[in-house]
């Protein structure tokens, strides 16, 4: 059905598909591993600012807030 020239292109392109192909399965499966695995974290982060010392974001989405309470 194809010439020998493009015969040469067609086997080319089918290696890059099934090279792509299966590099999304090894992504995917990496995903997966990665979200059922109970490994420690390597990394810390340890930071000052507000936003990490919440574990839910704050009600009003800024931190141009002061965050002091008063008593009266």
């Amino acid at each position: 059905i194809y010439s020998d020239f493009i015969l040469l292109w067609n086997n080319i392109s089918t290696m890059g598909s099934l090279t792509t192909i299966m590099f999304i399965f090894m992504f995917i499966y990496t995903i997966i591993e990665t979200l059922n695995s109970k490994r420690k974290n390597i990394f810390m982060i340890k930071s000052n600012n507000n936003e990490w010392k919440n574990n839910t974001p704050l009600l009003s989405h800024t931190n141009k807030e002061m965050t002091f309470m008063f008593k009266k």
